[in-house]
């Protein structure tokens, strides 16, 4: 599976319907059940483009494929706990601390630092806001948290993917 278009569908299907099935087989029903619906699928729009975009870059290894099977694996609890506020806010903290952690690697392989740098430091944004949501969830604040990440999310992505691209050389 070498080309990135591939790459990037295959990812968005699949984390797609791992969020389809949740939503109608495990997803707790709560009034989190929309905030977390909303995030995940601005994260999942937001993956189709940097799949896209690292897979044409980035060579694949082994320490490259491990944190992978991470992030798989974090989609996948983070689809699972929709509705469930603290698991949520967990598992979205653990998505962004294992993405933080890939690009480092790929500064030493790869002559595009200065893209490597900006996603660096917004997945190190992404993991300091994730972390504030869980901190406001655990404190009681979990339906404002809940709202505050998706909207942030979403509206940073927007900034991120339509008015300063990210994903660009």
């Amino acid at each position: 599976m070498g080309n990135p278009i591939v790459k990037a569908w295959t990812a968005t299907a699949a984390f797609s319907l791992a969020g389809v099935a949740s939503l109608f087989m495990f997803a707790q029903v709560s009034q989190y059940l929309l905030p977390h619906l909303v995030f995940y699928i601005v994260l999942v729009l937001n993956t189709f483009f940097s799949v896209r975009f690292f897979s044409r870059i980035a060579p694949e290894n082994r320490s490259q494929l491990e944190i992978d099977a991470v992030l798989v694996i974090l989609y996948f609890a983070l689809a699972l706990s929709m509705g469930r506020p603290v698991a949520f806010a967990f598992f979205a903290l653990c998505l962004f601390i294992a993405a933080s952690s890939k690009y480092p690697l790929l500064l030493l392989v790869i002559p595009q630092t200065n893209v490597l740098k900006r996603k660096i430091l917004i997945d190190l944004l992404g993991t300091a806001v994730c972390a504030a949501i869980l901190g406001a969830t655990l404190l009681g604040y979990a339906f404002a948290a809940a709202w505050v990440l998706a909207i942030l999310f979403m509206f940073a992505n927007v900034y991120l993917l339509f008015i300063r691209p990210m994903y660009r050389l």
